[in-house]
């Protein structure tokens, strides 16, 4: 009988407890009132006693040694710690346990459970990054596709019920699989996107953030969903064609045009610039370059200028920048500096 998942945990907690030699007079009190407080709870806690006193008997047997050798071809699939507990000595699990007559089995059915059969609410959280020059494409559980530009980061988690990302760093072009039961979730420094399913391009240079848009819909809120306490409208919705910017600590820009074909242009090894401050560039493109570009001029640092390079010219920008700037370049090892002249 499937019975669901908190209180299929809250039986075998109090079949652990009732193990102990210790167990007092009132918990068993207690665990009489959890049982008849609902039918499922009875059935869950018979279930896992009817679970452990059949395997019971396996510890030390010849059995319970070739049950050990068979999980081992397979343990390089599993996590370490599904690993340790299906591999663990007999003695290990008595330490734990002070049924030692059970302790076998009942280690393999919890790992088994525990690791093989996760809980239909138990988020997946994974973890991406790229090296500089590096651009990459993730495919997520849920068949939504993310292209991590040069030195990004991102963290993913993916459940029955939601669907985030984490850009830490850097860049990253969504193409999200549409699911309207599912919204799919982005935050990046203080924004928060949410979309259904839709093509767009996030994009984080110090702490200031884009929001561009190839396809659908986009909302976009000035805080994290946890710094909401109640549903709220966004801040800006976006549709094809429209790009966004937020500087930390400042109310988003005015919504502006951005070409289709510009959009997300890096994934074919373009860098495109329109109307951005010179130091954003040079952060930016820096992603594509092994080794660092410093600009060592305040007075230049918020100059806007425009301009398209490919990303294996980012060497090419400190002298580009010089011909339309008073700028000097300076090469020291593997750095470029740039000095006002």
């Amino acid at each position: 009988m499937q019975l669901p998942d908190q209180i299929n945990k809250q039986a075998a907690e109090w079949f652990t407890l009732m193990q102990s030699a210790d167990v007092s007079a009132a918990e068993r009190l207690a665990l009489r009132d959890w049982l008849s407080a609902d039918a499922d709870h009875q059935e869950a806690y018979n279930q896992i006693e009817a679970v452990w006193e059949s395997l019971g008997d396996l510890s030390g047997t010849a059995d319970a040694e070739a049950l050990r050798r068979s999980v081992e071809p397979f343990t390089d699939q599993l996590s370490e710690k599904l690993k340790a507990l299906l591999l663990a000595p007999v003695a290990m699990v008595k330490s734990l346990i002070t049924a030692p007559k059970y302790a076998m089995g009942f280690a393999i059915v919890v790992a088994v459970g525990v690791f093989l059969v996760p809980g239909t609410n138990e988020p997946i959280t994974a973890h991406y990054s790229t090296q500089i020059g590096e651009i990459k494409t993730i495919t997520l559980a849920d068949s939504s596709e993310i292209t991590l530009g040069a030195m990004s980061k991102i963290s993913t988690r993916i459940s029955d019920t939601g669907r985030s990302v984490n850009l830490i760093s850097g860049e990253a072009f969504f193409n999200v699989a549409k699911d309207r039961q599912k919204p799919f979730a982005v935050s990046v420094n203080n924004v928060f996107i949410e979309v259904v399913g839709t093509q767009f391009n996030v994009q984080r240079i110090r702490d200031d953030v884009s929001v561009a848009v190839l396809e659908g819909i986009v909302n976009v809120f000035g805080s994290s969903a946890g710094e909401r306490l109640t549903p709220s409208l966004p801040d800006v919705v976006l549709t094809a064609g429209q790009k966004v910017i937020k500087a930390s600590d400042q109310a988003f820009e005015s919504v502006t045009s951005v070409l289709s074909a510009d959009l997300g242009a890096w994934r074919v090894g373009r860098l495109i610039y329109t109307d951005t401050s010179v130091i954003d560039v040079l952060t930016d493109a820096g992603r594509y370059f092994d080794g660092k570009i410093v600009l060592q001029s305040d007075d230049l640092a918020d100059v806007k200028v425009s301009m398209t390079l490919r990303t294996d010219q980012v060497s090419q920008l400190p002298q580009m920048l010089s011909e339309a700037l008073p700028l000097e370049v300076h090469v020291v090892s593997d750095n470029i500096i740039l000095l006002k002249n």
